[in-house]
């Protein structure tokens, strides 16, 4: 191999290498078996290939005419780049127009400091009056001849709050299951003392209820070219972290709003009523920290060791607002560690909770309360996490991979007198 296939060689090595360790580090966990053993190989053959390298470039008679005042194309360090404007010394430049006016003619030592030993020329020098904008744009300037690089990386979006699952009670599941619950006690009564007659104790019994924790499939599909999967070596671990981000949203959606038909049951409408009737939304926001107060005195005492609160940033930044605008002596809203407190029990954020009420909408439910790892169950089909499967096989023909995520879950409001509701009117 020449030096130019060595380097190139090189390069594609790091850049498997660099994928492995990028998958395994986007996905939170160590390298398995396989990749470390493939992570090694690529290291060693790059090892290899910079010795080769090395060597190549030390009997290179390019650098020995020129001297060893160029920087040499470097693999995984920043290679100076071919096309465009580069930051030379005054020396050069002026050494550079000289050449260019004498119609090649006219060259000095000082170009040495911007030759190209790879491919031969000269760097180009940031030239007064001259314009990336002219250089890069319209075929006629230069264009057809300039490449357009682009950033492996792509920037995703940012996952929305997905709070239900942090705070549920999660269990894996094999089949379906009935978890049963207390409906009501037993009552009690007073007995007369039996004397002559016989007085009984009054029978009651508590009454029982069930509920089924089943599983619904969820997933979506990528369909990727194979030039697409080839060409933008991380596009594969993107399309696998858009798929596991798109099945956390939609669950947490189900788990906040679901039916509970086909799908997974929603905590609004399952819950305890809280204080039952709606607090009236006014500019001020009074009520609604009023609303957050009396909450309070609607969940049972065994449930606040376990108490933490779920609404949407939105009715958050309202709580804050509202609390300035009181000026209240003890802030009832509060922030420690990096986490927000509501008198004193930790807020959870979820995206898919109802926003306040505007004019148009009555009797909202934007704040959750209670302990949710009594109230509020998440059954996981076949283990935890999502499954991806990338199908290379279906078509084939076409010359394009499906990449596959897809999980089953149920979600159901076990004990609904655990959580209890704040219920929003505007008018």
């Amino acid at each position: 191999m020449n030096l130019i296939d060595i380097l190139q060689n090189q390069k594609e090595a790091l850049d498997q290498a660099d994928s492995i360790l990028a998958k395994a580090t986007q996905e939170g966990r160590d390298l398995t078996a396989s990749e470390k053993s493939s992570y090694d190989g690529a290291m060693a053959r790059n090892k290899h290939l910079a010795a080769q390298a090395d060597e190549r470039q030390a009997t290179n008679t390019l650098r020995q005419i020129v001297g060893g005042k160029f920087p040499l194309l470097t693999i995984g360090a920043g290679a100076p780049a071919r096309h465009g404007q580069t930051q030379m010394s005054t020396e050069y430049t002026e050494s550079f127009l000289a050449f260019l006016r004498s119609g090649g003619k006219q060259a000095s030592s000082a170009l040495s400091e911007g030759f190209d030993p790879m491919f031969g020329g000269f760097a180009l020098p940031a030239l007064p009056g001259m314009s990336a904008a002219l250089y890069e744009s319209s075929g006629s300037a230069g264009g057809f001849a300039t490449t357009a690089p682009t950033d492996p990386n792509i920037i995703p979006l940012a996952t929305p709050d997905l709070g239900v699952r942090s705070l549920a009670r999660v269990i894996t599941t094999a089949n379906d299951i009935k978890l049963p619950s207390q409906s009501t006690f037993g009552t009690a009564g007073i007995k007369a003392e039996s004397g002559a007659s016989t007085n009984t104790f009054t029978e009651s019994n508590p009454t029982l209820s069930q509920i089924t924790l089943s599983a619904f499939m969820m997933g979506l599909t990528h369909t990727v070219s194979w030039e697409l999967l080839q060409d933008v070596s991380l596009f594969q671990t993107f399309g696998i972290q858009d798929l596991l981000n798109a099945v956390a949203i939609a669950e947490d959606g189900f788990y906040v709003t679901g039916t509970g038909v086909n799908q997974p049951q929603g905590l609004i409408g399952n819950t305890g009523t809280g204080t039952a009737s709606p607090y009236l939304w006014e500019t001020t926001g009074a009520y609604l920290l009023n609303a957050t107060d009396d909450i309070l005195g609607t969940l049972k005492g065994s449930y606040f060791p376990n108490a933490a609160w779920l609404m949407s940033r939105a009715t958050a930044v309202a709580i804050r607002k509202a609390q300035r605008q009181a000026n209240l002596f003890a802030a009832s809203w509060t922030r420690e560690g990096g986490r927000d407190y509501l008198h004193g029990f930790p807020v959870s954020y979820s995206a898919a909770m109802p926003a306040i009420p505007t004019a148009t909408s009555a009797g909202v439910v934007p704040i959750l309360f209670g302990s949710f790892t009594d109230g509020y169950v998440i059954g996981q089909r076949g283990g935890g996490g999502t499954f991806v499967k990338l199908i290379d096989q279906l078509l084939a023909t076409a010359g394009q991979t499906i990449l596959l995520g897809y999980q089953r879950v149920d979600g159901r409001v076990r004990r609904s007198e655990a959580i209890q509701a704040v219920t929003i009117s505007h008018s």
